[in-house]
């Protein structure tokens, strides 16, 4: 019965010593100190106060390059979108001009809905081939794409073979 009493009242005072320990304990650098004197002595001393103008310039650096950096990865994104929305006007000023094209030459209208499903059908394989495409033919001739610059109309386009990526030639005519 004493010896509970003796060792309940020996954690007490190790938790009391602790709590005053507490409050010299340095979270900055990491170090406790057991006397008034010595934790003031390092709050005064050189290592400290290093550690501290290290800490909030860290702090404040950190912060700026962080939204520096997600301000310039949002405006990649932006341009990345400019882009793609341009694309898609191109490719649909394509689409009209084809359309405009092949309404203009049909005569009869069984004639024409035959013409605008070959002439969807080969649209949707020259758009298919232009993202297969790298500026190159099977020949050895480059072709170059131009997006968004009008040409004048062609009453024939000439037939140029391209070679896939994947090696299937079926597409040559």
């Amino acid at each position: 019965m004493k010896i509970q009493v003796l060792a309940e009242r020996e954690q007490k005072i190790q938790t009391e010593v602790k709590e005053i320990r507490k409050v010299f304990y340095c979270e900055l650098c990491n170090k406790q100190y057991k006397l008034a004197m010595e934790f003031e002595a390092h709050l005064s001393s050189y290592d400290h106060n290093h550690r501290k103008r290290f800490k909030e310039m860290k702090e404040m650096h950190g912060s700026s390059s962080r939204d520096d950096r997600q301000k310039r990865e949002q405006q990649r994104q932006e341009k990345e979108m400019a882009k793609f929305a341009q694309m898609a006007d191109a490719q649909k000023q394509q689409r009209l001009q084809l359309q405009q094209e092949s309404g203009s030459g049909s005569g009869s209208g069984s004639a024409s809905l035959s013409s605008e499903s070959r002439t969807a059908t080969a649209l949707t394989d020259q758009e298919q081939r232009n993202t297969l495409k790298f500026g190159f033919s099977s020949k050895g001739t480059t072709s170059k794409v131009s997006v968004g610059i009008k040409k004048p109309n062609i009453a024939k386009k000439q037939n140029v073979p391209i070679s896939s990526i994947f090696g299937n030639d079926s597409d040559e005519e």
